[in-house]
């Protein structure tokens, strides 16, 4: 029996959700700590310990959620109630993350602290639902090639329009000198774009597949689901990939701006460099079918992993280089696009695969826990990244808004070049030991397909 096709609407609406919800995550991925140290005035290595102390508790609470999504039931499905729920929540948490410049001292840093843990609660809610429901819409890998890109493309265009328009949205709404409103007024158009990519993605994506096992999935104990998923080894070793490479990504990402406003010299040129980004991030993702065919979907996900080191190494020499300053920030950017855009596509595909790998050595299903682990890593190597990036800058002797030593600045330069090469580290653990690739993954599906060709539902 062939896989049921899915719709051009299921796709479109699909991935609207992903444009809201990555504008939210890079705007506080990229100017968020940012906004602590230069706008609120908290102590950088302060910020550190918050952002990672957040990620200690999301430990204990992305499993225990990503087990309650599991055991939902409603008309809706498992996931669409918390895409919705989880998205109006987190458009407040995140007006409430940039509005910490109105307190000061012990009142300030508890605001900070109690916030941040309540935006990072709200983000689990409505990112790992809102991907868990690509096993709900097709098991066929033909079909998932072809529907995630609608998202990945979406969510590269939030990503992109969040950082490369972020700065001018602050400046536009900042009052005078002070930028404080114009973060408070970034954040509200963060979220509300959250809600009503959400909202769309509700109401148009429609569900092919429920799991035929779900009494048994839901009789099992959340210690027996963690169990079985810590036992996929195709799954841990996929967590070891993301683990390096958010890392990597993440530790750039918290310096990008402090980069280029005291290695470069000017914050509009990260705008620039994002522009670029966007332009070859998002059309990129327009040919993904011709890539794979051209390169096949293994050698394409080692060239995103690549690239970043790449990109980093052109941006120092970008800062040494007055004549040819543009050109490599514009080359950077190029990069830095083709590789976010190509990774985050095949990573969500990936963690799909790993599920199905899973519910045919283990006969249980485990999207929502999964995608839960998943979404944990990525939180958890931005918080390690920001205790770092926050040590560092205290150690180099970082003071904002001044002109920095020559010591910070190379302190900045090295850590932002060398951190790149966990990119590498990457893609070393996925040419060795991941597995899931050609045809043994496609009887994989094709026994799933067979399994659930009885469970076909619309919802």
């Amino acid at each position: 029996m062939s896989a049921p096709h899915v719709s051009l609407a299921t796709k479109l609406s699909y991935g609207i959700g992903g444009f809201g919800k990555d504008f939210n995550l890079i705007i506080v991925n990229t100017f968020l700590f940012f906004y602590y140290t230069d706008i609120a005035g908290a102590s950088a290595y302060f910020v550190g310990l918050v952002f990672l102390g957040a990620r200690i508790w999301d430990t204990i609470n992305d499993p225990i959620f990503g087990y309650l999504v599991a055991k939902t039931k409603s008309r809706w499905g498992k996931y669409k109630p918390w895409i919705l729920v989880g998205n109006i929540l987190n458009a407040i948490a995140l007006v409430m993350l940039f509005s910490a410049h109105l307190l000061d001292g012990t009142a300030q840093y508890v605001y900070i602290a109690v916030t941040y843990v309540i935006w990072g609660m709200c983000y689990t809610f409505c990112d790992a639902p809102f991907w868990s429901l690509i096993p709900t819409i097709t098991l066929d890998k033909t079909e998932r090639e072809r529907l995630l890109p609608f998202p990945r493309i979406a969510a590269t265009l939030g990503s992109y329009l969040a950082s490369g328009c972020g700065i001018y949205a602050v400046n536009l709404f900042a009052s005078g000198e002070d930028k404080g409103p114009g973060y408070i007024a970034l954040g509200t158009i963060a979220g509300v774009l959250a809600l009503a990519s959400a909202i769309v993605t509700c109401i148009w994506t429609k569900q092919t597949y429920e799991d035929a096992d779900e009494k048994k999935e839901n009789e099992i104990s959340l210690s027996k689901a963690l169990k079985l998923v810590f036992k996929n080894d195709q799954f841990l070793i996929f967590l070891g990939i993301a683990i390096s490479y958010c890392f990597a990504t993440n530790l750039v990402n918290g310096l990008n701006l402090y980069f280029f406003k005291y290695v470069i010299g000017d914050t509009e040129l990260f705008s620039f460099m994002m522009l670029w980004a966007g332009i070859f991030g998002v059309g990129s993702l327009f040919f993904f079918k011709q890539m794979i065919s051209a390169l096949s979907r293994r050698r394409l996900f080692l060239i995103s992993m690549i690239l970043p080191f790449i990109a980093s190494v052109l941006l120092l020499g970008a800062a040494n280089s007055a004549e040819l300053q543009m050109f490599l920030i514009a080359v950077a950017g190029i990069l830095t696009g083709l590789s976010n855009a190509v990774y985050w596509l095949i990573v969500m595909i990936m963690v799909a695969d790993t599920v199905d790998y899973g519910d045919v050595k283990f006969g249980i299903r485990s999207e929502s826990i999964s995608y839960s682990l998943h979404t944990l890593v990525n939180k958890c190597s931005g918080a390690i990244c920001s205790l770092i990036m926050g040590l560092l800058l205290t150690a180099v002797g970082y003071v904002p808004n001044v002109e920095q030593t020559e010591q910070t600045i190379q302190g900045i330069s090295v850590t932002y070049v060398g951190i790149s090469v966990f990119c590498l580290v990457a893609a070393v653990i996925y040419m060795r030991w991941y597995k899931l690739n050609g045809k043994g993954l496609d009887q994989i599906q094709a026994n799933l397909e067979k399994k659930y060709e009885g469970n076909i539902v619309n919802k």
